[in-house]
């Protein structure tokens, strides 16, 4: 059989490696080669695309993941589009019973990492490291509140940080706009904690990105989530943040016991040791 996987990240862009989407676009095709299908750009039997509103879908059988930005995709014409689609899979069961309003044929597909864990060699350098990009303006003010309080160490990624945050940047170490995806364990493990904060349509309507599972596959490294609803379904105990006071209070807290940051990361880690994109496929077969 022939898939073509369609994602937002193959639109012309300059730095295509940036995009999450690419990543989550690569993982599935190894995983769907490993199984013997055929990964074509065209003539396809499915095309399975990633989210978003793409027209060129030519293949007799077509899937859609709607996997981020569910605000930016699901309107009106949304609901018009929709109906090109074999089947619908949603990375959000608090979204799914939207998506059920206009078409029957969906099921939850929840996020995976392909990540390997890095064990940590050294004590780690900074407090907090942040690696994601500047889209979320709470993101950068958060990170300029928590270099205001100049107590913290912090080792930043991304891209633009340097023209969003300005002579702050001078504060941190920023390794650059980009860090090579393999290499995220070993970014990560150079801080004691990390954060996320979610683009806000995410947040309000429970789709957890690739990256807070990522984070704990792959380091020893813990990240503080903000407080997404569907979190529960992936984790026990990942601990969470409503402000950035609040998330202020809760880095001095691990930084105090520092075991306990051990033992939570020992508990989220194997929260996620499930989804991986071997879990999708087979899900995604089950369908095909």
């Amino acid at each position: 059989m022939k898939i073509r996987i369609i994602s937002p990240s193959d639109q012309g862009t300059n730095h295509p490696k940036w995009w999450g989407d690419y990543w989550v676009k690569d993982d599935l095709q190894k995983e769907f080669k490993r199984r013997g299908y055929q990964i074509v750009e065209k003539d396809a039997d499915l095309d399975f695309l990633l989210f978003g509103r793409i027209r060129e879908l030519t293949a007799p059988r077509k899937f859609i993941w709607l996997y981020s930005h569910p605000a930016s995709v699901y309107n009106e014409s949304w609901k018009k589009f929709i109906k090109e689609f074999e089947h619908v899979f949603v990375l959000s069961k608090q979204f799914l019973s939207i998506v059920q309003k206009d078409f029957k044929n969906c099921s939850v597909l929840l996020g995976a990492s392909s990540k390997q864990f890095t064990p940590r060699l050294v004590k780690p350098p900074y407090d907090i490291i942040f690696i994601g990009n500047t889209g979320k303006k709470l993101r950068i003010e958060i990170l300029k509140y928590l270099i205001g309080l100049n107590k913290y160490k912090i080792g930043l990624a991304g891209t633009l940080w340097d023209d969003k945050l300005g002579g702050l940047i001078d504060k941190v170490k920023w390794f650059g706009p980009y860090v090579d995806n393999s290499k995220l364990g070993e970014i990560f493990n150079l801080g004691h904690l990390s954060f996320y904060v979610s683009h806000e349509d995410m947040r309000q309507n429970g789709f957890v990105a690739v990256r807070v599972l990522d984070a704990f596959r792959s380091s020893e490294c813990l990240m503080i989530a903000d407080n997404n609803p569907g979190l529960k379904d992936i984790f026990r105990n990942v601990p969470i943040f409503t402000s950035k006071e609040d998330l202020e209070i809760k880095i001095d807290s691990f930084l105090k016991y520092p075991l306990q940051i051990k033992n939570l990361v020992v508990e989220c880690r194997k929260d996620v040791l499930n989804f991986t994109f071997g879990k999708v496929v087979d899900e995604i077969e089950k369908f095909i």
